[in-house]
């Protein structure tokens, strides 16, 4: 969705905002830059509309240089959200949201009807709010109607500069929740600038934290915690939240030897290996050892006269994982629901790198015990 290539930020006074950022973030993630006062972070967001130009490097919106855009055109496809929110007072909520469909063209019907199903999504009874003017709203109102108005023409990118920082920190924390319970409908991509690392981990899919013009980590939450890169990492976090972190997680309780075998390989070589490990089950791998499916003893039984047969014509594709650096207490809760014994663990590729079984949960609790 949204590349940085090797893009640098140098300005006239000879001073070096951004140093060779390589970022990638993904369609529908909510990213949030976060680091220390001029580490560049709000300098990275602007480049994405073209507020800021890079000195170097290339920026690239699904796949094409925003540089060969029209920068206007660029920013009316792409949703920003402000700490100032920017509501023009003289104008009411309906007009106020109103203004980026109106200059793309959204016929009336559609931008009245995009209007009220947005306010309903945050709380605001659009028969109740629609014709009020800014000054007859409270603080975390306003800022809810800054984030719709960001969503109206339905972008796919939605740029948002420190927008709860204002705000007293009950109302942050309403806003907090009610930006993660949108995400969860909208699944926009949205890239999210904040100074607060409560903040950060509590709304972000993952979290680039910066220093000094440069990417220092890029992770998610849960695993900057249990593995902060560096000091600068370490101190930043906190020393309280690391010690929260330290809970059970997948890799803890994992069988990291799960017997595995090849797509390719007959059905008589998939019983053998099931019989010489006392096991029900098989998972499938390929030779990268990426995750295929599974095959199960009473799948094997069923086609085991069929000679001609591999693993992998007769496995279950469609099997539930769980990626490494998850909580013990998330693999549990997918176990009940799903109604399973196990739960393979993944990396971001893909690849089995362990099991979580009934037994190595019972194990896990009784050592800490």
């Amino acid at each position: 969705m949204i590349q940085f290539k090797n893009v640098t930020k140098k300005y006239n006074d000879g001073s070096t905002a951004l140093k060779g950022i390589n970022l990638e973030i993904k369609e529908g993630e909510l990213v949030t830059l976060i680091g220390p006062s001029g580490c560049g972070k709000t300098t990275t967001m602007k480049m994405i509309n073209r507020l800021v130009e890079p000195s170097s490097g290339q920026i690239l919106v699904d796949g094409k240089d925003i540089s060969t855009i029209n920068p206007v055109e660029l920013r009316r496809s792409i949703g920003y959200v402000i700490q100032q929110i920017g509501l023009f007072p003289h104008m009411t909520i309906k007009d106020n949201v109103a203004i980026v469909p109106k200059l793309k063209g959204m016929s009336k019907q559609d931008y009245e009807q995009r209007i009220d199903e947005l306010m309903s999504m945050v709380g605001l009874d659009p028969d109740i709010y629609r014709d009020r003017y800014p000054a007859e709203l409270s603080g975390g109102q306003q800022q809810r109607i800054g984030v719709i108005r960001a969503m109206a023409a339905e972008p796919s990118i939605i740029l948002m500069d420190e927008p709860f920082s204002a705000l007293d920190p009950i109302s942050r924390e309403q806003l907090q929740d009610e930006l993660i319970r949108l995400q969860e409908e909208v699944k926009k991509t949205i890239v999210f600038v904040s100074h607060d690392m409560d903040e950060a981990l509590k709304i972000a899919d993952r979290i680039i934290l910066m220093k000094d013009g440069e990417i220092v980590q890029a992770d998610t939450p849960d695993r900057i915690l249990r593995r902060p890169k560096n000091e600068f990492v370490r101190s930043f976090i906190g020393e309280g939240r690391l010690h929260d972190s330290e809970v059970l997680h997948v890799e803890d309780v994992m069988i990291t030897n799960p017997v595995t075998v090849f797509l390719s390989r007959g059905l008589a070589h998939g019983a053998k290996v099931m019989k010489q490990n006392r096991v029900n089950s098989l998972m499938v791998t390929d030779k990268n050892r990426v995750l295929k499916g599974i095959v199960t003893k009473e799948m094997l039984e069923e086609q085991y006269r069929n000679e001609d047969l591999s693993v992998q014509e007769i496995m279950r594709a469609d099997i539930q994982t769980v990626p490494v650096g998850s909580g013990v207490t998330e693999a549990v809760e997918m176990m009940k629901q799903y109604g399973l014994s196990n739960m393979p663990v993944v990396n971001p590729e893909g690849q089995l790198v362990g099991l979580v079984t009934n037994s190595s949960l019972v194990d896990a609790l009784l050592k800490q015990m």
